[in-house]
C-alpha cells in the first residue's frame, strides 16, 4: 500500500515501524532519517533500506512517519509542503495530538492523520526497537476533515504492523490519554521522587517488589516528558487535580477509613476491569 516510507526519528518506535514494516512487506522501502550513526545501525540491522541526517530525503515517499518528540514532530510537519507529492500521506507518532493536528490543518496541501501506537518498552532508542513492538496494542489515528480518504489505507498499514487501529477526535485521544497514560507517568515519577526523599538510600535498599512494580515508569527520560506535558496540559492539569484531590480526601480522612475504604473499593473495581480488557483475568 506504500511502496516508499521514510521514517523521521528513528528511535524505539521509529526503529520498531522501519522492522515491522520490513518484516511484513519485504518489498517495501524504509528510509531512515536520524543522526548517522542511528541510520547506519538501522542499515545494518535490516530496518531501513537508506537514510539520511535530512527530511529532504522523504521527498520521494509515499508515506511519511514523524517519530521524533512531539514539538519537534509539528517543526518537521512545517518542513514538508513543496517538498513531497501532492499523493504523499503524513503520519505520526506523538503521544499528543491537538498540536500538531491543528498545526497541519494550516498546510492544505499536506495529507496528515495523526497517530499514536500505544506500545513502548523499558528502553528507549534505536536498540531497544523490535518488530513485534505493536502486536496486539492499540494504534490510535486522529483525523482531520481534509483528507479522511487516506485513513483506511493508514489503518490497512497499522493493521499490517500488527497494531489495532482505533479511530477519535485528537481531543478525545487527549483526554483520555492524560488520563490512562500521562497521569500514571507522573505519579510515579513523583512517587519515586518523594519515597527517595522520606527513605533515602538506606530505606530504598529494604524496598520490596510493591515499590518496584509500582514506579516502574519512574525510569522514564524526562527530555521526552517535558513535550508531552507541555502539548497536553489543559487535560493533563484537570487529571493532577482529581489525583490531588483523593490525596488530599485520603490525607484527612486517615483517622476513621472511611475515605480510604472507598478508594480502595473503587481501586480494585477499576483494576478488575483494567485486566480484564487486556485478558488478564
Amino acid at each position: 500500500m506504500f511502496a516508499r516510507v521514510a521514517i523521521a526519528g528513528f528511535g524505539l518506535i521509529g526503529g520498531s515501524i522501519g522492522y515491522a514494516a520490513k518484516h511484513r512487506w519485504p518489498s517495501i522501502h524504509v528510509t531512515a532519517i536520524d543522526e548517522a550513526a542511528i541510520v547506519d545501525a538501522a542499515r545494518r540491522a535490516g530496518a531501513a533500506d537508506a537514510g539520511a541526517q535530512d527530511l529532504s530525503a522523504a521527498h520521494d515517499a509515499d508515506l511519511v512517519v514523524l517519530a521524533a518528540p512531539v514539538r519537534q514532530n509539528i517543526r518537521l510537519a512545517e518542513q514538508l509542503p513543496g517538498l513531497l507529492s501532492r499523493s504523499a500521506l503524513v503520519t505520526d507518532v506523538g503521544s499528543t495530538k491537538a498540536q500538531i493536528v491543528s498545526a497541519c490543518a494550516r498546510m492544505p496541501t499536506l495529507a496528515f492523520i495523526g497517530g499514536h501506537p500505544m506500545a513502548g518498552g523499558a528502553g528507549g532508542g534505536f536498540s531497544a526497537a523490535r518488530a513485534d513492538l505493536f502486536d496486539g496494542h492499540p494504534w490510535i489515528l486522529t483525523p482531520g476533515a481534509h483528507h479522511s480518504e487516506h485513513l483506511d489505507t493508514l489503518k490497512s498499514f497499522v493493521a499490517g504492523l500488527g497494531g489495532i487501529p482505533h479511530v477519535m477526535s485528537a481531543e478525545l485521544h487527549d483526554r483520555l490519554v492524560a488520563a490512562i497514560s500521562h497521569l500514571p507517568q507522573l505519579t510515579a515519577s513523583a512517587l519515586m521522587h518523594v519515597v527517595g526523599g522520606l527513605a533515602g538510600d538506606t530505606g530504598v535498599q529494604l524496598a520490596g517488589a510493591g515499590l518496584v512494580d509500582t514506579t516502574r515508569l519512574a525510569g522514564s527520560p524526562p527530555h521526552i516528558w517535558r513535550d508531552i506535558a507541555a502539548t497536553n496540559e489543559e487535560p493533563l492539569r484537570e487529571a493532577l487535580d482529581a489525583l490531588i484531590r483523593t490525596l488530599t480526601d485520603l490525607r484527612n480522612g486517615l483517622g476513621n477509613g472511611d475515605k480510604l475504604d472507598a478508594v480502595f473499593t473503587s481501586a480494585v473495581r477499576w483494576r478488575d476491569a483494567l485486566l480484564h480488557a487486556r485478558g488478564d483475568s
